[in-house]
């Protein structure tokens, strides 16, 4: 493999990575209710 190809290995792995630390981060301070109900009811069409 040569350079280019090794740069965007590390840059697509850092974009996954950085996707998956970003939104359990995001869950951790926004938690689900535990009853399971959503915060605003869906609309009526």
């Amino acid at each position: 493999m040569d350079a280019s190809a090794i740069i965007m290995m590390v840059l697509f792995l850092l974009v996954i990575w950085g996707g998956l630390v970003a939104s359990i981060v995001h869950y951790a301070g926004h938690p689900d209710d535990p009853d399971g109900s959503t915060a605003t009811p869906a609309r009526e069409l």
